[in-house]
């Protein structure tokens, strides 16, 4: 009897709305895909750029971590993000960006962000106070687009 009572409460949420159980959650909607954060590097002759575009949310943290990390030179003298084709960036990505900045330094590099900017990509960095962290470019300054 005491099992029965308490079977409701470990079954799936689709099997208690099948049983027709009051307290049975929705079963979760598949989430429309997402538009993934996209990492692409490329070397120059100053250095090294890493384009970030696409959305980078909490969800897509794993991903720019890993791409971040994927560079062929593990020391790189000079690091530019471009980040002119992302569109929004979550606090947990801004903590991969300040993460991978911390990096480069310890071993003598430096990190510079590409203008321009998206208006949110750089509030969002402004209010999480990292944006005097990252040196910065003009657009001109940039390695050309291959």
């Amino acid at each position: 009897m005491v099992t029965s009572c308490f079977t409701r409460w470990y079954l799936r949420p689709a099997e208690r709305a099948a049983r027709g159980d009051a307290h049975a959650l929705p079963a979760p909607r598949p989430s429309a895909a997402a538009p993934a954060v996209q990492v692409a590097i490329r070397q120059t002759a100053d250095g090294m750029i890493i384009q970030i575009k696409g959305e980078a949310r909490v969800e897509c943290a794993g991903a720019l971590l890993d791409g971040l990390f994927a560079s062929p030179a593990r020391r790189p003298a000079v690091v530019t993000l471009d980040l002119s084709e992302l569109r929004s960036i979550s606090s947990l990505a801004v903590g991969v960006l300040v993460g991978y900045r911390r990096g480069v330094v310890r071993t003598g590099g430096v990190v510079r962000l590409a203008e321009p900017l998206q208006s949110a990509v750089r509030e969002a960095l402004a209010r999480a106070g990292v944006l005097e962290l990252f040196e910065t470019t003009t657009g001109a300054e940039a390695a050309p687009q291959q």
